[in-house]
């Protein structure tokens, strides 16, 4: 039901994501969060196609210098092609409104950090359901996806190869 992954091998951080369905206290969520009680990122699964394309952000959050306040805000960040902050943690960060959540938590090495999901009031679903909960119309704008490139590529490779180059391109 998670996704699990390990990052790149000299940061030594694993990634671990866990989907939910019908949250019912998304504003308590937010609040232990912002309050400090809780190490985690808060990701709008209908932006997401798949685990993969959270990986390859909190790859980019690990091994480079970090542009925002936290290593989940610069997920965040690394998903959106904006060089704008706010505008990427408003559109891939979950709001008080989504019933759906995608949880992201980072820990080194062995460490383990499942303290936040007892919290949640709603129902954990297998983390590859993102395909199918996931707005398709809405990432290819996003992404500014064209259907040239899709003839010969997938939506996943086209959206994680300009999550990648996403600074060389904005240079």
């Amino acid at each position: 039901m998670k996704y699990k992954i390990n990052l790149d091998l000299t940061s030594k951080y694993t990634l671990t994501l866990k989907l939910f369905e019908n949250v019912k206290n998304m504003k308590e969520i937010k609040e232990k969060i912002t309050g400090g009680n809780f190490q985690c990122g808060l990701i709008k699964p209908s932006r997401i196609l798949d685990p993969f394309q959270v990986a390859v952000a909190a790859n980019k959050a690990v091994t480079s210098d970090i542009i925002t306040r936290t290593l989940y805000t610069e997920i965040l960040f690394n998903l959106s092609l904006s060089s704008n902050i706010s505008s990427s943690l408003k559109t891939f960060g979950a709001s008080e409104e989504d019933t759906d959540l995608l949880v992201a938590i980072l820990a080194k090495e062995d460490e383990e950090n499942d303290v936040l999901f007892d919290d949640i009031d709603g129902e954990e679903v297998d983390v590859f359901k993102l395909s199918q909960i996931c707005d398709i119309k809405l990432i290819k704008k996003e992404y500014k996806i064209t259907e040239a490139e899709l003839l010969n590529n997938s939506l996943l490779d086209v959206i994680v190869s300009k999550i990648a180059v996403k600074d060389v391109v904005q240079q």
